[in-house]
């Protein structure tokens, strides 16, 4: 069921609203209780919506809604949108009348309807996607002669009689608000005085004017109304709720409930001997306990009865009886509850049908008592003194999960002595909706990838979901659907995966094998993984800065209960790693949310179970900074691995780390061989074996990929592997591609640099001088520049430039570090090195780079130790600096320090160019 809500403004080209009577579309006058609006005073106005009045008639059970719109044509895309009107009505409840289709040009009116324009009705269902059908009916009208500016004006009422309310009359017409503007915009309501209906103002919706005349009450407003204040996310939704008119004959929600209880009256309903009496007595004879005969007859419902919405005839509100859902196999939330109401009613449990709003539950409070004020119908049982919520159009639902309370706020019981609105009492659940289960592999060292296995645990309706999956048979389907679902989780990759659904338990599984791009982060010499588990890593931040909104409450949502253990296995069997902050978490309340946490770390493997539960409630607005607190105490203790000086992957042989990596690979491999005609899964491979140090391997990898997609990401991989092999000819041509293929500067920059180290420097800067830029990109140019000037007779050209993108970005640290680089790398003006460099190191705050730079031209100097002190302290910084660890290994050796030898091999591991590119500033180990 839906609540008919309908905007102030309709969408171009597009009137929609419910009616009856036939199929055909009726021409007439305007109903003579229609006020006309002044047309020429809104077209004064100048605006592109030039007219907007709705106007509705609450009568004799009929809600009658006239519409008069005009729009501006101003340019071609609002003359194409209108190029057809469409006119949509419900002819089971009432018909379409259209009293004007008008085109006014340079003050005069060309009548469409007198001139005989043709029509064209057509039924289609466009709430298919949404499993709906409404019988609606659409008339298309093709506007011919239309131009830009043309002011087209089109007119039209519907009716509404709707079966299932007994003669009584509902109107809910929201209300648009600025910035929205209107030649002239009105919405007006009226009725007969005598009649019993009343109206009330929704969400932030002024005062209408009220007048009577003539036997008639009038509520009057100009739209649009003022702008909306502005409400924080986080609110309960009666602050949100939009601003509306209502009107209708109910004065309580006692009269609803009265009103619709008939519809839902199920004694005698199911035929004996049938079909569904049979499945009844299946139900009764399983089991005499009656929460068990409940979930057996919610189970039935919610898998044997596809969902479908049937409108019409009245189906918007009446719903299928339950004999006839039974036999058809499909009903919308009404038939379904009927059909569980019959069915509980056989089975001795009390129950009753109950209205609820699925979206914005809490908002119900703040209507005026209407059927639309709801969307949804459940049922409720009572068994042994508890309440159940059983939703025939919800999925998975079992006993263990049949106490969850959603969250629908209120409901409204459907009695025919009436009832009123009752609060849905909150429970916390007996079961975890999600129970995540993952053991990572980080054993592999911190520099490299990480294997996880993950087993996921659903049930409720996040294992129905599961259940689609499970059937799939394609790998490549089901993979695709578990990555979906691990990208919220892990950053990297999915390899294996499988689906599974228990229909007797309803519990789903996802089982899962992936890699981990970067398990740990980097600073110094220690790598630390942040656990990421059900307690960790929450926020809590309303904002409640501004004075209107400092007595809004937060809105806590659910109810949810997810449940995670956990398995760390760290490398070198956890040698130099601890655990900060706090391990244990004893249960607590924080925000609304249930906390617990237990982790033990004993022979190298970190284990954490965690649960987090949190139901629909509020957090008092006076209570939130309190709160804000306890989530920021909490989340400062959030538990990490803390490992120091762990062993680095260029410690390791090129045999340690093939092993390592080897168990890597074989998960690209099952992608490649899913996906073989896919270039990325083979360029991860390549980078895979790239990170083993196969470079033959990657090699053969990243030329299949360009075989098969030649992109320019593709190509600056060859370059790099074949830099790598020493292969520098080659790895010019590859920079070449990528950069003919991109035109970036970043590409542009990386073919210099191959140019050079394969000892083309001349034509690496003759790319440079071809390349035009501007701005940040010319101190980028310069500093390139620069760098492989030093071979040439163009020395003193970078330096030049570098000392201009200097002078118009002074103090750049950047800058200032290429120009100390330059000193060090080309013996250029080594006498003033050690004072510019300084300077340079001052204003990059001591980063690596610059301390890397100034050792450089220290050796130059001949002032070793100062040059080793820079060194040791870049390496403290940024380990993985194979230049700092080059240079160390050749002041080292040439002081006849053996450790020198290690950090040369070390260096190569890392970067294993780097002995050509010292070759090129005429720096070598000592032999």
């Amino acid at each position: 069921m839906r609540a008919v809500y309908l905007g102030a403004v309709a969408p171009l080209a597009i009137l929609a609203a419910p009616a009856w009577a036939g199929e055909a579309v009726v021409f007439a006058d305007a109903p003579e209780w229609v006020v006309p609006a002044d047309f020429d005073a809104a077209v004064e106005e100048d605006e592109e919506i030039v007219l907007f009045d709705r106007q509705l008639r609450l009568e004799d059970g009929v809600v009658r809604r006239f519409t008069d719109i005009a729009y501006a044509v101003r340019n071609s895309e609002i003359l194409s949108q209108l190029g057809t009107l469409q006119f949509g009505w419900l002819p089971d409840k009432g018909d379409l009348a259209v009293h004007r289709i008008e085109i006014v040009r340079d003050g005069k009116v060309i009548d469409l309807l007198a001139d005989g324009i043709g029509h064209e009705v057509i039924r289609r269902e466009t709430e298919l996607e949404r499993r709906t059908v409404n019988g609606a009916l659409t008339a298309l009208f093709k506007i011919p002669g239309l131009k830009v500016g043309d002011i087209l004006r089109f007119s039209s009422t519907t009716t509404n009689r709707d079966q299932a309310l007994a003669g009584a009359m509902q109107a809910t017409e929201g209300l648009t608000p600025k910035p929205t503007r209107l030649g002239y915009g009105r919405l007006r309501m009226s009725w007969p005085q005598d009649s019993g209906v009343s109206y009330a103002m929704l969400g932030q919706a002024p005062e209408p004017s009220v007048s009577d005349a003539k036997g008639y009450r009038t509520v009057e407003l100009i739209l649009p109304i003022e702008k909306l204040e502005e409400m924080p996310e986080d609110a309960p939704a009666r602050f949100k709720v939009p601003p509306a008119l209502m009107a209708g004959s109910f004065a309580t929600w006692g009269d609803v409930a009265a009103v619709m209880a008939p519809h839902y009256a199920v004694e005698n309903t199911i035929e004996p001997g049938s079909t569904l009496a049979k499945e009844v007595d299946r139900i009764r004879a399983a089991t005499t306990d009656p929460l068990e005969r409940a979930a057996l007859a919610l189970r039935t419902v919610q898998d044997e009865i596809n969902y479908l919405l049937n409108g019409m005839d009245g189906g918007n509100y009446l719903p299928q009886s339950p004999m006839e859902t039974w036999a058809l196999g499909y009903g919308d939330c009404k038939a379904k509850s009927v059909l569980l109401l019959a069915m509980l009613h056989e089975l001795d449990i009390e129950a009753e049908a109950m209205l609820v709003n699925s979206e914005n539950g809490d908002a119900v409070q703040q209507w005026k008592p209407l059927p639309g004020a709801f969307d949804h119908v459940v049922v409720r049982a009572t068994i042994d003194g508890t309440e159940y919520w059983l939703d025939g159009t919800s999925a998975g639902s079992r006993l263990a999960t049949i106490r969850e309370v959603p969250n629908f706020g209120y409901a409204l019981p459907l009695r025919a002595s009436g009832a009123d609105l009752v609060k849905l009492d909150q429970r916390w659940p007996g079961y975890a909706d999600r129970t995540m289960r993952v053991t990572y592999d980080l054993s592999r060292g911190v520099d490299l990838p990480a294997l996880y296995d993950l087993d996921v645990e659903t049930r409720g309706v996040l294992a129905a979901r599961m259940e689609a999956q499970a059937s799939a048979t394609d790998p490549k389907e089901v993979l695709g659907h578990a990555q979906k679902f691990t990208d919220d989780l892990f950053d990297g990759f999915v390899y294996e995966a499988s689906y599974s659904y228990d229909p007797e338990s309803g519990i789903g599984h996802l089982r899962a094998k992936g890699v981990l791009s970067e398990a740990f982060a980097l600073d110094r010499d220690t790598a630390t993984h942040k656990i990421y588990t059900a307690t960790t890593n929450w926020s809590f931040d309303p904002d409640r800065a501004r004075a209107a909104w400092r007595d809004i409450p937060y809105r806590v949502t659910g109810p949810m209960t997810s449940v995670e253990e956990a398995t760390y296995r760290l490398p070198d069997d956890g040698k130099g790693a601890t655990i900060s902050g706090s391990g244990d978490l004893a249960e607590r309340m924080v925000a609304g949310t249930r906390f617990e946490r237990s982790l033990t770390f004993d022979d190298g493997v970190v284990r954490v179970t965690d649960s987090a539960s949190y139901i629909p409630g509020e957090i008092a607005a006076a209570d939130i900074p309190a709160t804000k607190a306890a989530m920021r105490a909490m989340n400062s203790a959030d538990p990490e691995i803390r490992i120091s000086a762990p062993r680095r992957v260029w410690e390791l042989s090129d045999r340690e780390v093939a092993q390592r990596v080897k168990g890597l690979i074989a998960p690209a491999n099952n992608l490649v061989d899913l996906w073989p005609d896919e270039g990325n899964f083979l360029m991860l491979r390549s980078a895979l074996k790239t990170l083993g140090r196969d470079y033959p391997g990657a090699l053969v990898d990243i030329d299949k990929a360009i075989a098969l997609e030649g992109s320019a990401a593709a190509y600056t991989g060859r370059a790099d592997i074949l830099t790598r092999m020493g292969r520098f000819d080659d790895a010019v041509a590859a920079t070449r591609t990528a950069f003919e293929l991109t035109g970036d500067l970043s590409d542009a920059t990386a073919y210099a640099h191959a140019l050079a180290l394969d000892g083309r420097a001349e034509e690496g800067l003759e790319l440079l001088d071809s390349i035009d830029v501007s701005g940040e990109d010319r101190s980028t140019v310069a500093q390139i520049f620069a760098e492989i000037a030093g071979t040439t007779d163009r020395s003193d050209e970078g330096w030049a430039m570098l000392a201009e993108a200097l002078s118009e970005r002074p103090g750049d640290d950047a800058l200032l570090n290429s120009q100390c680089w330059f000193v060090g790398t080309w013996n250029y003006h080594l006498d003033d090195g050690a004072e510019l460099c300084d300077r340079a190191v001052k204003a990059a705050s001591y980063s690596a780079a610059a301390l890397d730079s100034r050792a450089l031209v220290f050796h130059r100097l001949g002032r070793e130790e100062e040059a080793l002190a820079d060194l040791d302290a870049a390496l403290k910084k940024e380990p993985a600096q194979a230049a700092s660890r080059y240079l160390r290994g050749i002041i080292r050796l040439g002081r006849g320090e053996s450790e020198g030898r290690t950090d040369i091999l070390e260096a190569l591991r890392l970067a294993p160019d780097i002995a050509a590119r010292y070759e090129r500033y005429g720096i070598s180990p000592a032999r």
